[in-house]
């Protein structure tokens, strides 16, 4: 059992992250995932979270759920950004998945919207649908975040600078590369200091040297 007695009253992601993201899109598709073959949600009223490191992830209302399916864990986490989590186990037949949905019944202000919503583990259900149809992964948007589009994916090299103890409660994954914050690095050579991630990351980028250059060789389509 993993239990988390109470909600601390400010969330510390938030007040040590204020530029992260959550981002929580409502899916234009009937959306339905299946255990052995049953049915066990289905909803046009889908959302899909976009989080910074995150992949994406599909939350249903909770009436979407069949309810007989599903019987209440005593399983809790704290997520620093969202708040306390609760879990469902999910039984079909003789089959169970233990804690394979949650829901943030009072997660913190800047997240407000997933309140009740039942988020699945996408790989631990056996199929899901979009408009009757089998898809094999989670829809991604453009210009939304992924596990991508963080610190960690974009400057590797940086990410194995980070002070590994005097950066508490946070990781690399949950910045962009263009967060003012300022932290803790600490390199090969044991050296340690601060400074923004911004600015550590323009450091390593470079300018070009061909600025006008087109990919239409000496053609120039723009007089």
């Amino acid at each position: 059992m993993s239990s988390v007695p109470e909600q601390p009253a400010e969330s510390t992601g938030w007040l040590g992250n204020p530029n992260y993201i959550v981002d929580l899109d409502l899916l234009a598709v009937r959306v339905g995932t299946f255990l052995n073959d049953q049915l066990v949600a289905e909803s046009n009223r889908a959302h899909v979270m976009f989080e910074l490191g995150h992949v994406p992830v599909y939350y249903f209302p909770p009436d979407a759920l069949v309810a007989e399916y599903f019987y209440k864990s005593d399983r809790q986490t704290h997520c620093p950004y969202k708040g306390i989590a609760s879990y469902w186990h999910l039984k079909v037949g003789d089959r169970m998945v233990e804690n394979v949905v949650w829901s943030y019944e009072d997660p913190y202000s800047p997240v407000a919207k997933i309140k009740g919503l039942r988020g699945f583990y996408w790989g631990r259900m056996d199929r899901w649908t979009e408009d009757g149809v089998t898809i094999e992964g989670p829809r991604e948007i453009p210009g939304r975040v992924n596990t991508l589009s963080q610190l960690k994916a974009i400057f590797p090299q940086l990410a194995r600078e980070w002070h590994p103890t005097r950066n508490v409660g946070i990781s690399p994954y949950e910045f962009a590369a263009d967060s003012n914050t300022e932290v803790w690095w600490k390199d090969a050579s044991g050296r340690e200091w601060r400074e923004r991630i911004r600015d550590r990351a323009l450091a390593l980028t470079q300018r070009r040297g061909d600025g006008d250059a087109t990919p239409y060789g000496d053609f120039n389509p723009y007089p």
